[in-house]
């Protein structure tokens, strides 16, 4: 009959002889968004009676910071944050004449529409990672996430295409979502003019390696 301590010596080398075998989970690299290198774009058209006397947007919206996690052979571990400041979104230079722009941004900003003096942030979290296709180094995905916008989190679903190499992540991608959706009455000039519920939003992200601790 195998004694007590007999037994646990056996069991607890039977237990390091099945850790040591077991794969290691692998461990999500950290890149670091690169503010400036990177470009998140808003295309607003028109709508309306008289949506010919009006203009299209193009909004800027500069990323403040933002994190990509990547789990190699386990897409769906990875994660994407980024982080925007509500009162940096602007008119691109060239896309509306320039005396209207001042008035435009302050009417963006104000409470008719993102309020940046109440919710000074916008963010967006992944919740899901799911690839789609891959060709050579570029790889399609569809990201699923949290878009935090005037204190409300709204779903939606990025797809983007990826590029990886070893110190750095380009991704680029786009999608059509409606202002009501967020929360947002599309403004409108006299109700005759106003900008239109669907718009565009493209995106193009850089990320470097982040240091390792």
């Amino acid at each position: 009959m195998i004694s007590k301590t007999r037994f646990l010596r056996r069991l607890g080398w039977l237990l390091a002889l099945a850790a040591a075998g077991a794969p290691l989970e692998a461990q999500p690299e950290t890149y670091a968004v690169a503010p400036a290198a990177s470009h998140v774009r808003i295309h607003l058209g028109r709508a309306g009676l008289l949506k010919f006397l009006g203009h299209d947007h193009e909004i800027d919206a500069p990323v403040a910071e933002g994190r990509v996690e990547v789990v190699h052979g386990d897409p769906a571990r990875s994660r994407v944050v980024l982080r925007f400041t509500a009162a940096r979104l602007g008119i691109v230079a060239g896309s509306e004449p320039a005396g209207d722009i001042p008035t435009v941004e302050e009417r963006m900003r104000g409470p008719e529409v993102l309020e940046v003096a109440r919710y000074p942030e916008i963010a967006f979290a992944s919740t899901s990672v799911r690839s789609q296709a891959t060709d050579g180094t570029r790889v399609r995905i569809l990201v699923a996430g949290t878009l935090t916008l005037r204190g409300r989190s709204f779903p939606v679903e990025v797809p983007l295409e990826v590029v990886r190499e070893t110190v750095k992540i380009e991704a680029r991608g786009g999608l059509d979502l409606n202002l009501r959706d967020l929360g947002i009455e599309p403004p409108s000039v006299a109700g005759v003019v106003k900008v239109a519920n669907r718009f565009r939003l493209e995106l193009e992200i850089r990320a470097t390696a982040a240091a390792q601790p």
